[in-house]
């Protein structure tokens, strides 16, 4: 599921955070056999054993929610939905940006992407840092303004959201273009 179905990539070893746990303090570790073989409790104290811990290791609270995190994500439709919110966000962005003639980019995937105040292309993490950080910084100051909680970091697009909180979400963006058209 999720990008590696998306995009038809199937890494050798792959990390998940916060996401696999629903929010809760839980990460996972996925992998081929072959590597996946090196963590076997059965081969303590052989060689070829590879000892891992972590803080978010063996909380059965943050177990539960992962596991309840993936049925709803398995769902019908779960993942198309967030997408779908999340280009309509991009969308609606773009749209109230260029409308103010503001230069941008929307950078990212639908389920998590962020504006780069530039004209230039943003290709890689340099791209980004020759954006506009006052006018993002003040643009995210408005979002938070007027209930939209996006940090300094990216928007994150939840199966949780409602028609509403798009609404909130495009009409906050609208708020913040205007405020930010002559910085």
């Amino acid at each position: 599921g999720g990008a590696q179905e998306h995009y038809g990539v199937t890494p050798d070893l792959c990390t998940l955070g916060k996401i696999v746990g629903g929010g809760f303090p839980l990460a996972a570790i996925a992998g081929k056999t072959d590597l996946m073989s090196y963590f076997d409790k059965e081969k303590v104290g052989k060689a070829g054993f590879t000892f891992q811990n972590g803080t978010l290791s063996g909380n059965p609270i943050a177990a539960v929610a992962g596991l309840k995190t993936q049925e709803i994500l398995r769902r019908s439709s779960s993942y198309e939905r967030i997408r779908a919110n999340g280009e309509r966000i991009m969308r609606g962005i773009h749209g109230y940006l260029d409308a103010m003639s503001i230069p941008h980019q929307i950078v990212g995937d639908p389920v998590m992407f962020d504006v780069v105040f530039t004209r230039a292309p943003v290709d890689d993490n340099r791209g980004a840092l020759r954006g506009d950080a006052e006018r993002s910084k003040r643009f995210n100051f408005h979002l938070r303004n007027t209930n939209v909680l996006k940090l300094d970091s990216k928007f994150y697009i939840s199966l949780a959201l409602t028609e509403d909180d798009l609404s909130l979400t495009l009409n906050a963006v609208s708020d913040a273009a205007r405020h930010i058209v002559d910085v």
